[in-house]
């Protein structure tokens, strides 16, 4: 619920993002907007569909953003691994105005966020969440 009243405040309720934060570590600030894939929903997809349902709409939803988002990134967790490469493959095509950095859930919960689980498109490895903004 918070979540969505930032987003009214910042004139950007078409976004449905999970979550807001802000993570502070070593000095460094990084203010974000997180976003859990659940997966595809219900069995109407086309197979070829499943392994980026749900995500291209999310994603379409911050290419029609008329500005930048204000935050420092934009954090996908996908479902697992070929979920994740279909989604960075996505942003590769098409880039979002914001810095976007994305995960698996398996990765993610045998982690802490701020090791290295946040992949960036085009950069190769993983990075702590404090190094996504920078």
């Amino acid at each position: 619920m918070e979540t969505s009243a930032w987003l009214r405040q910042h004139d950007l309720a078409q976004l449905r993002a999970d979550g807001y934060g802000v993570w502070l570590q070593d000095g460094w600030c990084l203010r974000f907007l997180v976003h859990v894939d659940r997966g595809p929903i219900g069995d109407v997809v086309a197979e070829y569909e499943r392994p980026a349902s749900g995500l291209g709409g999310l994603l379409g939803d911050y290419r029609r953003a008329d500005r930048l988002v204000p935050v420092g990134a934009v954090l996908l967790i996908a479902q697992d691994a070929e979920r994740e490469e279909g989604l960075q493959a996505d942003l590769l095509r098409g880039p979002l105005p914001n810095v976007v950095a994305t995960t698996t859930r398996p990765l993610l919960y045998r982690h802490w966020p701020d090791e290295q689980v946040w992949q960036v498109p085009g950069e190769g490895g993983r990075r702590c969440l404090v190094e996504v903004g920078s």
